[in-house]
């Protein structure tokens, strides 16, 4: 009876408002990791943007970093710089600079190893804020593409032979129901 007296009351309601609020807010702050797989020896694009394209793309600083602590790759004010890039990286990371002023600040990691898998972190400065993005990259190892044997293969004269078989098969079939003709 206390119980009811509680809930039509409205204060259960109310406590359980002041309650359960702060969680539901709290997990809608949440933000969703993006996850990207590569394969041993191929490349992988890691996405980053900004929540709102630039105007200019002077006065951005990108910065990615894997694992907080690497340097990977760096843009200046729309350039390219790896003077800080980590050894493990040179010649094996791009960006694409037609893509700088829609926001686009993704690099493309070729030649993927094992060591490459973690998170890495996309930090954008820019003149009165600044924002980042994390990748998770997966590297896997490369598949082996099953080629099939000289006596699995497909051979073009089977194919059109069944293929006439069955057309000439639904001809017949539709000039008997006209003709009214059963067999």
């Amino acid at each position: 009876m206390e119980i009811y007296k509680r809930i039509s009351s409205g204060n259960l309601i109310r406590w359980s408002i002041f309650y359960f609020l702060p969680v539901f807010v709290t997990a809608s702050e949440v933000s969703l990791q993006e996850t990207v797989e590569g394969f041993i020896g191929g490349s992988a694009v890691l996405p980053c943007s900004p929540e709102e394209p630039p105007i200019t793309i002077q006065d951005i600083h990108v910065r990615w970093k894997i694992k907080y602590m690497q340097n990977v790759y760096e843009i200046i004010n729309g350039q390219v710089s790896v003077e800080e890039q980590d050894q493990q990286y040179k010649n094996r990371v791009e960006s694409f600079p037609e893509e700088y002023l829609r926001g686009n600040f993704s690099i493309k990691l070729y030649n993927l190893q094992h060591t490459d898998a973690g998170e890495y972190t996309c930090y954008i400065f820019m003149k009165n804020k600044s924002e980042d993005r994390s990748v998770e990259l997966l590297i896997k190892e490369k598949s082996e593409k099953l080629i099939p044997s000289e006596g699995t293969k497909p051979r073009p004269e089977m194919t059109v032979m069944i293929i006439s078989i069955l057309f000439i098969g639904i001809i017949s079939s539709l000039a008997n129901s006209v003709t009214g003709v059963s067999t």
